[in-house]
């Protein structure tokens, strides 16, 4: 685990490096949907889903939100969304369950919070 962490951060570093510093043509973004229809099943207290549009594009978790955080990664992956692309994209799915649950992206919290008062 703490090598894949140390190949993540120096892939990070070398992205930033490369389009931050160096400004150079950050890989294209290929199109893709997030309106996807999924099969859902569940297993030994696992959820897994399938996608109807797609082969090949499952995602599993063992709840909800760790579902959704896979779906939204299987589908990157699928559709091969350049790591530089992938991890500046705004996480805008919305997974809807088999028994109607809407699972959201997750809030943010604001980095800034600025308040005005009247003069």
């Amino acid at each position: 685990m703490m090598k894949y962490k140390i190949w993540d951060l120096l892939q990070d570093f070398g992205d930033f490096v490369d389009y931050d510093l160096l400004k150079k043509s950050p890989p294209d973004l290929p199109n893709f949907r997030l309106d996807l229809q999924f099969k859902e099943h569940r297993e030994n207290g696992l959820i897994w889903v399938e996608s109807i549009d797609y082969p090949g594009l499952i995602a599993s978790g063992r709840s909800k939100v760790e579902l959704r955080e896979a779906v939204f990664d299987a589908i990157l992956t699928y559709f091969d969304v350049p790591r530089y692309r992938a991890k500046r994209l705004p996480d805008l799915l919305r997974l809807t369950l088999g028994d109607g649950t809407v699972m959201l992206p997750p809030e943010r919290i604001p980095l800034i919070q600025v308040h005005t008062v009247a003069a």
